[in-house]
């Protein structure tokens, strides 16, 4: 049992360390101070210092199988705060990619250059549609994504006025198709 314990907070500890470099390394540049990260490291030192304790012990041929659990608890927690670190940075990451080539558009939150985009977006049938996570419509969303093969850009990006100016164009284009 202990051995399978060894292993198994072994296995975490590796796994959380490649996911806080990961994390580490795509982070948001933005806020001031990420909590998921510093929880990430908080909890991933403590197994450490509860795993080397554990290996240390277990060499002296002591039952410490709590140690190990305790440890497997401190690795598990910190895998907790670092998916979900991992997920906010995929948002994120997803959010930039999707909007990069609009950001042009929103720097002066100018509605007379988004429309000229929208134009240009209706001749080349790649219409995009502006998700709002505090003004969402998933009704009307899903029949823009399934009925129309809408892009929908996520939640998670920052909201710009030309955004809604856009989005108020497509609704416009599709609010007698969306009736029926």
């Amino acid at each position: 049992m202990k051995i399978k314990l060894k292993y198994i907070a072994l296995a975490l500890f590796l796994v959380d360390v490649l996911l806080l470099i990961i994390n580490i390394k795509y982070k948001d540049q933005i806020p001031s101070v990420i909590r998921d990260l510093d929880y990430v490291k908080f909890f991933l030192f403590l197994g450490i210092i509860v795993f080397v304790c554990f290996l240390i012990i277990a060499k002296f041929k002591k039952d410490v199988t709590i140690l190990a659990a305790i440890a497997i608890i401190f690795f598990c927690l910190s895998m907790f705060f670092n998916l979900r670190l991992a997920k906010d940075n995929y948002d994120r990451i997803q959010c930039n990619n999707s909007i990069s080539e609009y950001s042009k558009y929103f720097e002066f939150d100018s509605c007379e250059k988004i429309n000229k985009r929208f134009e240009e977006d209706l001749m080349n049938g790649e219409l995009k549609y502006f998700q709002d996570k505090y003004n969402s419509d998933s009704e009307f969303e899903e029949v823009l994504r399934d009925k129309h093969g809408i892009e929908l850009i996520g939640t998670s990006c920052s909201q710009f006025t030309s955004m809604e100016c856009y989005n108020d164009l497509v609704k416009e284009l599709f609010k007698e198709n969306i009736s029926e």
